[in-house]
């Protein structure tokens, strides 16, 4: 294969793998469809599913024994959203084009997001979801395809177990849209702090309505922890002695009311807690009831002993600061009328006033409609305005953490959770790098102590092999001294023996020659 060729295929493999990463990248840029009408719906446990799609989302049904919904649709549903009446609790998805089945719903949400795709790494043509735990109540199911979300669709968090940096007790189904009006889309939206809101009472001793309206409520302005709903009765009384007698008419003691809040606290463990004001804004008994336990359980949440069952199971807490609507003591004003980023310049107050309140649409028949948007021609269009109630304006009852001195936000003194882990994670990669760079110097005095010792060695093996030199130069010396002082001693001999024979030569002659003397 030349090199041109080698190219073009270099190009042609580049562009395939570029067009197949396009759609991924710019996914959620395209509107998801709503392929409902489209879809075929069939279902068991139903007498008719067309409930189940007909855009109602206040018409639910239930269902006479354990039901299934199907859904088909040629191309593939990239995802549902499920609306129930009632919660239900974990169901099965079955992906009928592969057979394989997921759980979904632990969480028990009312709205409940379900990313086919994610589950089950494709877009199934059909799928089928099994109740099997019982009766299930479902109002409508929507089917769409890949892409960014209609702004109906929620998609919710669990709640913030252990992390929430506030948490707002708001009485009722609207309250938080009114006299705590702009706090959540100011502080959960546009500062992105962790928001949970905990209701005392979710309203289904008069209504199930009212609960998906507080759901929608609360996803309108930003919140996306999902919220809790207390169970307790919905009733009007304007005292709140009398009130805590009509719960107990009702069988709810006051150390069951008591409960309920230390647990929240104890679950949440909240940063900053937000509450009613003590009298009740405009006298409401259970607003009086909601303030006044939370700042008993501020002195329970604390020790083991009281309500022992939570404390096993969240552990116990103190809260670091909690404020109280209209509280006059340590007084703060909350600056509801700037214009928010997050919501296109609307202001906090807006949103709450446009967006939440009417999301509650049994309730705007109340006077508190007009409370909130004017009336008698003289609209409202700033939190500033008005004058009764005014949702700006708290007062610092406890605090652990000292006083305020702006006096202009919840979240004065307070790290929040977010920062405290961002701070934690910080601490701990500079602990990583000084532990790195710890082992990194010791491996350099290793590696020099080892360097060290490896010149010792050679030194060593050098005088060593300069002793041996030295020893064997000394031996050769030796034995070459040897060997001359062996040869000077033969030399010596053989002189010797030269000389002796010498002397024996002449002695011989001279005896040779006077025995010839005598014989002559």
């Amino acid at each position: 294969m030349n090199a041109s060729l080698k190219r073009m295929l270099a190009v042609v493999i580049f562009l395939l793998t570029l067009s197949a990463l396009i759609p991924a990248v710019f996914a959620e840029d395209i509107a998801a469809r709503d392929i409902t009408n489209a879809c075929s719906v069939t279902a068991e446990g139903y007498d008719d599913p067309s409930f189940l799609h007909n855009k109602d989302l206040y018409v639910y049904k239930r269902s006479n024994g354990n039901a299934s919904v199907t859904l088909t649709h040629p191309t593939g549903i990239a995802s549902l959203y499920v609306m129930f009446d009632l919660e239900y609790g974990e169901y099965t998805i079955i992906n009928n084009d592969s057979g394989a089945a997921a759980t979904v719903g632990k969480n028990r949400f009312l709205h409940e997001y379900i990313d086919l795709q994610a589950l089950f790494k494709t877009q199934p043509r059909s799928v089928t979801l099994k109740f099997e735990s019982g009766s299930v109540r479902l109002g409508e199911i929507f089917a769409f395809t890949e892409g960014k979300l209609p702004d109906f669709v929620q998609v919710w968090d669990a709640p913030l177990e252990g992390k929430a940096d506030i948490v707002l007790f708001s009485t009722h189904g609207d309250d938080e849209h009114l006299f705590f009006a702009g706090l959540m889309p100011y502080y959960a939206k546009e500062r992105g702090y962790a928001l949970q809101v905990v209701y005392m009472t979710d309203h289904r001793n008069l209504t199930n309505t009212r609960v998906h309206e507080m759901l929608n409520g609360l996803w309108t302005v930003g919140v996306t922890a999902y919220p809790v709903f207390g169970d307790f009765e919905d009733f009007l009384i304007e005292d709140m002695e009398l009130s805590y007698q009509e719960y107990e008419s009702y069988g709810r003691s006051r150390e069951e009311l008591q409960a309920f809040m230390v647990e929240q606290l104890r679950r949440f463990r909240p940063q900053v807690a937000i509450g009613h004001d003590l009298m009740g804004e405009y006298k409401h008994g259970m607003h009086m009831i909601y303030a006044d336990l939370l700042t008993k359980a501020l002195d329970m949440t604390n020790d083991p002993s009281v309500f022992p069952d939570s404390a096993e199971q969240y552990g116990v807490w103190d809260v670091p600061k909690t404020y109280l609507h209209l509280y006059e003591e340590n007084p703060i004003v909350l600056d509801y009328d700037q214009p928010l980023a997050s919501f296109d310049g609307m202001t906090a107050f807006e949103v709450s006033q446009k967006l939440g309140y009417p999301c509650h649409e049994s309730q705007q028949w109340t006077w508190l409609t007009g409370w909130i948007n004017g009336k008698r021609g003289v609209k409202i269009t700033k939190a500033t305005e008005i004058t009764q109630y005014n949702p700006c304006l708290f007062g610092l009852y406890r605090s652990t953490v000292g006083a305020d001195v702006e006096k202009n936000d919840f979240m004065e003194n307070i790290v929040s959770y977010a920062e405290q882990e961002r701070l934690e994670q910080e601490r701990l990669e500079q602990e990583r790098l000084e532990q790195e760079r710890l082992e990194q110097e010791r491996l350099e005095q290793e590696r020099l102590e080892q360097e060290r010792l490896e010149q010792e060695r050679l030194e060593q093996e050098r005088l060593e092999q300069e002793r041996l030199e030295q020893e064997k130069l000394a031996q050769q010396q030796e034995r070459l001294r040897r060997e001359r002082k062996l040869i000077a001693l033969l030399i010596l001999l053989g002189v010797l023996v030269v000389m002796l024979i010498a002397v024996l030569t002449v002695l011989f002659k001279r005896t040779s020659k006077n025995r010839r003397r005598k014989n002559n």
